[in-house]
C-alpha cells in the first residue's frame, strides 16, 4: 500500500517533464521558425551549404510546417532572397511559403487562384507578387495551405 502513493508522485513528475519537454521543443520550432527573417539566399533545388538559416529550417522537417504556414500573412517586409531577386516587396510571409514549398515538395502554383495560375505561366513571379499586394490574398493562400496540410495529415 505504501507504494500506490510512490507510484503517482512517480507519475506526476514524469508528466511533467513530458509537458516541459513539449513545450521547449515548441519554443524551439518558433525560434527557429523566426529565422525564415534571416535567409538571404534561397538555394536552388533545394542545395544545402548555400544559406545556414534556411539549412536549420528545412532540417527540422514536417514539424516546422505548421509554424510557417502561420508566417504566410506575416507582411513584415525583407530583402528578397530569391537570385536574382523577383519584388521590392518581398515579405517574410512570401520567403516563409517558399520554404514550406521546398519542405513539402507542393508545387508553387498549386493552391493558388485558376486565374493566378495561368498568369504566373505567362508572367512568372511577378504575378505571384500582384496577387499577394492584394487585400485578403495572403490569408486566403494560408487558409487553403492550412485545409491541404491537414488533409495529408490524414
Amino acid at each position: 500500500m505504501n507504494r500506490h502513493p510512490l507510484f503517482a508522485a512517480l507519475f506526476c513528475c514524469l508528466c511533467a517533464g513530458s509537458a516541459l519537454a513539449q513545450t521547449s521543443k515548441q519554443s524551439d520550432i518558433v525560434r527557429l521558425c523566426n529565422r525564415v527573417a534571416e535567409i538571404k539566399e534561397l538555394p536552388m533545388k533545394g542545395d544545402r551549404g548555400i544559406d545556414a538559416a534556411y539549412d536549420a529550417i528545412v532540417a527540422a522537417g514536417e514539424t516546422i510546417v505548421p509554424c510557417l504556414i502561420d508566417k504566410i500573412v506575416d507582411t513584415r517586409p525583407m530583402r528578397d532572397p530569391r537570385c536574382p531577386p523577383f519584388s521590392d516587396h518581398t515579405t517574410i510571409g512570401d520567403v516563409a511559403y517558399f520554404v514550406l514549398l521546398d519542405i513539402t515538395k507542393l508545387n508553387f502554383i498549386e493552391l493558388l487562384p485558376e486565374k493566378i495560375q495561368t498568369k504566373i505561366k505567362n508572367e512568372g513571379a511577378y504575378a505571384y507578387h500582384d496577387y499577394m499586394a492584394r487585400k485578403g490574398a495572403r490569408r486566403q493562400l494560408q487558409l487553403k495551405v492550412q485545409k491541404w496540410w491537414r488533409q495529408k495529415q490524414i
